[in-house]
């Protein structure tokens, strides 16, 4: 299985795993770090480390934001060497990776992510322009 490190500014990653959680029960070998207002780039990088050794490699990185702390902490880190490091998480995107660990590389699974991404995202006025009505 995949590890996956979530890495964002405040608390976002942290309850976004935990709603994926709600709705997929636990998830081992899944961690998020949140950085705080105060905190600086070294320090996260400290603590983005650890998680790294704790999970196991290759991990999947997901990051809130491209070229923000987390994604340059991220890429310094080495994480993209063996793994891979993605931005634009969202709670769709989110339960799309959990769904599809268990059988893919974390290349694999980011390769996919990137394909799906696209799905995530829906406008409602197209639906409904579609005919489709919604969601009901």
């Amino acid at each position: 299985m995949t590890p996956l490190l979530i890495l964002t500014h405040g608390e976002f990653g942290s309850v976004l795993l935990k709603s994926a959680e709600a709705m997929y029960g636990p998830q081992s070998g899944a961690a998020a770090l949140a950085l705080g207002p105060d905190e600086t780039r070294e320090d996260f990088a400290v603590r983005v480390a650890k998680a790294r050794a704790e999970l196991g490699e290759p991990a999947l990185v997901l990051v809130d934001l491209a070229c923000g702390t987390p994604w340059n902490v991220a890429l310094l880190a080495g994480c993209a060497a063996d793994g891979e490091v993605l931005a634009g998480l969202s709670l769709p995107l989110l339960l799309e990776a959990l769904g599809l660990r268990p059988n893919l590389g974390a290349r694999e699974l980011a390769l996919e992510l990137a394909r799906l991404a696209p799905q995530t995202f829906v406008r409602a006025s197209a639906l409904l322009a579609s005919g489709e009505g919604g969601c009901a």
